[in-house]
C-alpha cells in the first residue's frame, strides 16, 4: 500500500515549517504575509509529491465542513414523486454549487427534537436548510443553539429566525378575486396539512377575500389532499352536488394535476363543470389537460435565496435582510372559465 503524502512531506522538499505549507495551500499566503517565493516553492512542492489534502484534517482544523443540511417534514419527501420538491432542490443546488457547497439530504428518523437537533449540529454540516411546519420544535432547539438555520417556504413570528417564504395569504386572496370576476357563486377548496404555514394562509387569503365579498366557503366544500389519491370518492361526491362548487382552489400544484385526473375519470368536465386553480405554477401546469391556471410562486428563486442566505448566516456576515416574503402573481390558462349562467343565482354568505 502506498504512502499518502503528509504535509509534513510538502514542508520538508519545500524546506519551510508545517504552518507555511498550510498557511499557502489554504489560501492565506497574503493575509499571513507570506513572500511569493515562500509560496510558489510550496506549491510546487505540493505539485511534485503530487500532495491532496486530508478532507478530514481540514474539517478538524477550520472547523468547517463546507456541507448543507436539508431537511423536509420528512425524509420520504427526498424518495417519493413530486414537482415542487424536485424544483426546490433544482434551486438548492444550483445555489450550493455557486457558494462552493455540498449538500447532505437528512432522511434519518430521529426520537426527539433535541436528538435530531444533537445530530444535524455534530459537525458534519455546517448548517440546515429547513422545510417543516410550524412551530417546528427542531428548528427551535437548532435556533436555540445559535446554529446557523434557515427556514424556507414557511416563515415564524420570531423576529431572530431567518426565513424565506412567499406571501401565501395574498395568493389566497387572488384567487378568490379571479373566481369571482369569472362569475362563480360557490366555492370550494382542497387544504394542506393542518400544520403547514403556507397551506393555512392560503386558505385564509382566499375564505376572507371571499367573505370580503358577500360570499362563503362553506367546511363542507373543503377537503384535505392527503386523502385523494387513496380516496377520491370524497371530492367527487362534493362537486357532484347540485349547490356544490364550481371554482376549486387547490392548495398545490402537485394535487390539482391529481384532482384533474379524478374529475376527468369520473366525467366532470374542467373548466365547463368545475373551474380549477393550483398554486406553484411549475412546468407541468401547462401539459396537463387542460392547461392548469395557478398561482405562480419562484419555487426556485426562493430556494436558490434561502440557500445564499444559510451561506452568508454560516460565514458570519450579517445580511441586511434576513426575512423575505416573496410577491406572488397568477397565470391564467385553460382550467378556468365564465359562468355566466350563475350571474343571477341567489347568494348565501
Amino acid at each position: 500500500m502506498l504512502k499518502r503524502t503528509t504535509i509534513q512531506d510538502v514542508a520538508k522538499l519545500a524546506g519551510v515549517g508545517k504552518v507555511t505549507v498550510s498557511y499557502v495551500l489554504n489560501g492565506r499566503s497574503k493575509e499571513t504575509r507570506i513572500s511569493e517565493e515562500t509560496e510558489k516553492k510550496v506549491l510546487q512542492a505540493a505539485e511534485v509529491l503530487r500532495y491532496r489534502p486530508n478532507a478530514l484534517a481540514r474539517m478538524l482544523a477550520t472547523q468547517q465542513t463546507h456541507t448543507l443540511a436539508v431537511v423536509f417534514q420528512s425524509g420520504n419527501y427526498f424518495s417519493t414523486w413530486s414537482n415542487f420538491t424536485s424544483e426546490v432542490m433544482r434551486g438548492v443546488c444550483a445555489a450550493a454549487v455557486n457558494q462552493g457547497f455540498d449538500l447532505m439530504l437528512h432522511t434519518k428518523h430521529v426520537g426527539s427534537a433535541e436528538m435530531e437537533a444533537d445530530t444535524l449540529s455534530d459537525g458534519r454540516v455546517d448548517g440546515a436548510l429547513v422545510l417543516r411546519d410550524q412551530d417546528d420544535p427542531t428548528v427551535k432547539a437548532l435556533i436555540s443553539r445559535n446554529f446557523p438555520t434557515v427556514q424556507f417556504f414557511t416563515r415564524s413570528d420570531d423576529k431572530n429566525t431567518a426565513w424565506v417564504d412567499a406571501d401565501n395569504y395574498n395568493g389566497g386572496r387572488i384567487v378568490a378575486r379571479h373566481f369571482l370576476e369569472l362569475g362563480h357563486r360557490r366555492f370550494g377548496m382542497v387544504m394542506g396539512g393542518p400544520g403547514s404555514v403556507s397551506a393555512n394562509d392560503r386558505f385564509s387569503g382566499f375564505r376572507d377575500a371571499l367573505g370580503a365579498a358577500g360570499h362563503a366557503l362553506p367546511a363542507e366544500h373543503c377537503l384535505r389532499g392527503s386523502n385523494l389519491g387513496n380516496n377520491p370518492k370524497a371530492l367527487i361526491e362534493m362537486v357532484s352536488r347540485p349547490a356544490g362548487p364550481t371554482a376549486l382552489f387547490v392548495w398545490s400544484d402537485d394535487d390539482a394535476y391529481l384532482v384533474l385526473e379524478v374529475l376527468r375519470n369520473h366525467g366532470i368536465r374542467v373548466p365547463e363543470d368545475v373551474s380549477v386553480i393550483g398554486f406553484d405554477s411549475l412546468a407541468p401546469s401547462q401539459r396537463t389537460v387542460p392547461p392548469l391556471t395557478s398561482i405562480r410562486q419562484p419555487v426556485h428563486e426562493m430556494a436558490f435565496n434561502a440557500t445564499r442566505l444559510l451561506v452568508n448566516l454560516i460565514r458570519k456576515e450579517s445580511p441586511a435582510k434576513r426575512q423575505f416574503l416573496f410577491p406572488l402573481s397568477l397565470d391564467v390558462r385553460g382550467s378556468t372559465a365564465s359562468r355566466p349562467d350563475l350571474d343571477h343565482e341567489e347568494v348565501h354568505p
